[in-house]
């Protein structure tokens, strides 16, 4: 058989939902503690388990042992002999970090500087747990929240003069008169690495100023939800600048079935809700704010690409025979979902790796080649269709909801 049903890891990170996934997608969350994410796919820090010839194996290992065929010789040519993306569900009961995530290149040094370091690859202080960049995409499967990138420069001064006091007016005084990139990383280093002092006094001011804003109804059209978010921060991380966040990064606004695009070197956070995330096969996170954890200023610094730009959700585009894709531009990985209709199958264009996740009803999933068998997969339930399956199909009897992780097709 070459499609494999997949019993996939938990990570039970402190600021997960209890509930969120367990709703969504029904998968059970025994002993109710938090369930932030569930991985599907062959990061060999927390591979999905197989059952292959009779034992259980990590994806990894069935990948591992056989790359041509699970992964395709085109796949294999253009990312190596392993799965270039991982899929996960993701549920954020409270802000995640301030974090970014780095380009391929930033990604093998980085790598190869921590490795000569001899610093442990799971080592709480290590930013570079593997060579890979980490671009990604979000699927919401409940309105999601999320700060993502710099807003536009004019933006950002107006909801910080908004605030009429604070040590950084001439910083951003600076930065309206040079409203360019390199302005605006000198300012936002400065501020996220000024004293402790300086740091618990701008926060101080910054809270009252908030607050009279709002009862006062002076807040920029249309940044309620912003400002709003800075209390909020400052409730749940006393004393940390990075509340101040929202001000300077777009707050978006996922509805269901939305997706939001996360390229290397773009500053973001999740706040609340759950979603699916698709990213290149990599762990390598980079915080700033907003976490307990490790924190490295001047390396987030270095993989930031200090764009101000507006970040817009986008719903997916018609392909065929119930299936639509979302937009995206990256060779590592596409995401698309499929509503199958009784009595209307669905047939995969590809021949590469995928992974298929049931999010509503129940579906039964075949290969064409010989011996590839097939597999039926209940709501929450989720499988790797390895290359050499051929021609995969899909349909329901009673109606189903697919969400396809695959590798694109390029000419």
């Amino acid at each position: 058989m070459r499609i494999y049903k997949l019993d996939n890891p938990v990570q039970r990170y402190a600021w997960g939902s209890r509930d969120g996934i367990a709703s969504a997608l029904g998968v059970p969350n025994p002993g109710g503690g938090p369930f932030a994410e569930l991985w599907m796919g062959a990061h060999p820090s927390a591979p999905s388990q197989v059952e292959a010839e009779g034992r259980k194996l990590g994806l990894d290992e069935l990948i591992a042992a056989d790359p041509e065929a699970c992964l395709g010789s085109v796949c294999v040519e253009r990312f190596g002999r392993e799965l270039p993306f991982l899929f996960k569900a993701l549920s954020a009961g409270s802000p995640l970090s301030i974090q970014a995530h780095p380009g391929k290149r930033k990604a093998e040094l980085g790598f190869e500087r921590e490795n000569l370091s001899g610093i442990p690859v799971d080592a709480p202080e290590r930013n570079y747990r593997d060579p890979n960049h980490k671009p990604e995409a979000s699927v919401a499967l409940t309105r999601l929240e999320l700060l993502c990138g710099f807003r536009p420069i004019a933006e950002i001064i107006e909801n910080v003069r908004a605030l009429g006091s604070g040590r950084y007016s001439h910083a951003f005084d600076r930065l309206e008169r040079n409203p360019g990139r390199a302005e605006l990383s000198v300012l936002f280093y400065g501020i996220v690495s000024a004293e402790e002092g300086i740091r618990h006094e701008t926060l101080e001011h910054a809270r009252r100023d908030v607050e009279e804003l709002l009862a006062s109804g002076g807040v920029p059209p249309g940044r309620e939800g912003a400002f709003r978010w800075v209390l909020r921060l400052m409730e749940l991380f006393p004393g940390d600048i990075g509340a101040l966040a929202p001000l300077v990064l777009n707050l978006v606004e996922v509805e269901t079935g939305q997706s939001v695009a996360i390229a290397p070197g773009e500053l973001h956070a999740y706040l609340s809700g759950t979603c699916l995330e698709l990213m290149a096969n990599s762990d390598n996170v980079i915080r700033g704010a907003l976490t307990g954890k490790h924190v490295d200023l001047p390396e987030l610094v270095s993989v930031l690409s200090f764009n101000p730009e507006r970040v817009r959700p986008v719903g997916p585009e018609p392909a065929s025979g119930g299936e639509e894709c979302y937009p995206l531009f990256v060779p590592d990985f596409q995401i698309s979902r499929i509503t199958l209709r009784p009595g209307e199958p669905w047939e995969r264009r590809g021949s590469g790796p995928e992974i298929l996740l049931c999010a509503q009803g129940e579906a039964e999933i075949a290969g064409g080649a010989p011996g590839s068998g097939g597999l039926r997969l209940a709501r929450g339930e989720s499988a790797f269709a390895a290359a050499d399956s051929g021609r995969l199909s899909a349909r329901a009897e009673g109606g189903a909801l697919l969400y396809r992780a695959f590798v694109p097709e390029i000419p």
